[in-house]
C-alpha cells in the first residue's frame, strides 16, 4: 500500500479541506499518516495521527524530521512555510512532494494583520519566490483555477467544494437568525456584518470561526452598544458548524473587495446552499461566477452596510424555500472531486 504523509503546521487538525476532505478521501486507499498541531482530530479513523507539539518554529522542525524519517512514498504539505522542508525532502530522499495551494499567497501578504505594513511588499516577494521554487521542484495543486497565474506549470485543480458525505441532513425545524462561518476578521467583513444586522434588526447573529481576542472584544462591545444579540462561538468541528447553518435563516459571506478574495469562491457560500440556507454574499467576480443565479442567492456590493442590511431584511419564506428546494442540486453539482484526488495521488507513484 502506498504510504502517504499529510502535514500542516498551521491549520487545526480538523481543518475542513485538509482532514475532512484530503485525509478522509485518501485514507481509504492509502496508508495515511496525518501530522498537525493539537488538539487531535475529533475522529481518527483509517489513518495514523501524529501531533506536532510546540510553537510554530518548533512544529516546523518536528514536521521536517517526520518528513525525513517516516519513509513515506508521497508527502503532501499544506502551508507555504513548509515549502523549504518539502524541497529538502525532495532533494535528499527524491520523495514526490505535493504543495496544495489554498490561497493567493502574494495577495494575502498585503492584508494579513500579523505582518507589519512596511514588510508586506517584501513578504509578498518572498511568497512569489517560494511558489516559484515549489512550481519548479514540487508538485503544486490548487483549490482555485485562478491560482494558475501564480505558477508556470499547469495546475491540477481540486475545487474546495463541499464533501456531501460529511454534511448533515437538511434541518426540519424552523430557521432563525444570521450565521457566518469561517475566520472572523475585519477583511472578511465581520464588523460590516454586525452593523448591517443591527440596521436590519434581524438578529441573533452567530459567528462560527476563529477570532482574535482584540477583535472579539470590539465586536462584543459594539454589539452591546447596538443592542444586537451576538454569539462568537470560535472554531468548531465542521459538522457542528453545518448544523448551525442548517438551523439559520440566512448565511452571509461579507468579504471586502481585496485582491486575495476578488477572484476566489468562498466555500462557505456553497456550504450554506447545500444546507438549504439562503446566501447573501459580496458581489465579487469569483463568487459571482459560481453562485450567481442559484436559488436562494443574493449578491450585494462589497463593504456596503446599507446594501447588506437591505438584503438581510428582505429574506423571507419564499427565499428560504427556494434555497431548501435547491440544496440537493447544489450537493450534486458542486461536490469534492474525491475520485480525481485519489487518481492524482496514485499517478505520483505510478509515474
Amino acid at each position: 500500500m502506498i504510504r502517504l504523509l499529510i502535514v500542516t503546521t498551521v491549520h487545526p487538525a480538523d481543518d475542513p479541506r485538509i482532514r475532512q476532505k484530503y485525509v478522509r478521501t485518501l485514507a481509504g486507499e492509502f496508508d495515511v499518516t496525518f501530522a498537525a498541531k493539537g488538539p487531535p482530530p475529533v475522529e481518527v479513523d483509517g489513518f495514523r495521527w501524529r501531533e506536532l507539539r510546540g510553537r510554530r518554529v518548533r512544529r516546523w522542525f518536528r514536521a521536517l524530521r517526520l518528513m525525513m524519517t517516516c519513509g513515506a512514498d508521497v508527502a503532501a504539505i499544506h502551508d507555504p512555510e513548509l515549502i523549504p522542508a518539502g524541497l529538502i525532502l525532495r532533494a535528499v530522499r527524491r520523495t514526490p512532494v505535493v504543495f496544495d495551494l489554498h490561497e493567493n499567497l502574494p495577495a494575502v501578504a498585503y492584508t494579513r494583520g500579523s505582518i507589519p505594513r512596511p514588510l508586506r511588499p517584501l513578504t509578498a516577494l518572498a511568497a512569489r519566490f517560494a511558489l516559484s521554487l515549489a512550481d519548479r521542484f514540487l508538485v503544486v495543486t490548487a483549490a482555485e483555477a485562478g491560482y494558475q497565474t501564480l505558477v508556470r506549470r499547469p495546475l491540477p485543480v481540486f475545487p474546495n467544494f463541499p464533501d456531501s458525505g460529511t454534511l448533515p441532513p437538511l434541518a426540519a425545524e424552523p430557521r432563525t437568525g444570521v450565521i457566518y462561518v469561517g475566520d472572523v476578521t475585519e477583511q472578511r467583513g465581520a464588523p460590516t456584518l454586525l452593523e448591517a444586522v443591527a440596521l436590519a434588526d434581524v438578529g441573533p447573529l452567530v459567528f462560527a470561526g476563529r477570532c482574535r481576542s482584540d477583535l472579539r472584544r470590539r465586536l462584543l462591545e459594539r454589539a452591546e452598544a447596538l443592542d444586537v444579540d451576538v454569539s462568537i462561538r470560535g472554531w468548531m468541528p465542521h459538522d457542528e458548524a453545518m448544523q448551525l447553518v442548517g438551523a439559520s435563516r440566512v448565511g452571509v459571506s461579507p468579504l471586502h473587495d481585496l485582491p486575495n478574495y476578488r477572484d476566489s469562491l468562498p466555500t462557505k457560500t456553497l456550504e450554506y446552499l447545500a444546507m438549504g440556507t439562503p446566501v447573501i454574499a459580496s458581489d465579487l467576480p469569483g463568487t459571482r461566477e459560481v453562485i450567481d443565479g442559484l436559488p436562494g442567492v443574493r449578491l450585494v456590493p462589497a463593504g456596503s452596510v446599507e446594501a447588506l442590511a437591505e438584503a438581510l431584511a428582505s429574506v423571507d419564506e419564499t427565499l428560504i424555500a427556494a434555497a431548501v428546494d435547491g440544496a440537493t442540486d447544489v450537493r450534486v453539482r458542486f461536490r469534492w472531486p474525491a475520485d480525481d484526488v485519489r487518481a492524482f495521488y496514485r499517478s505520483l507513484v505510478a509515474g
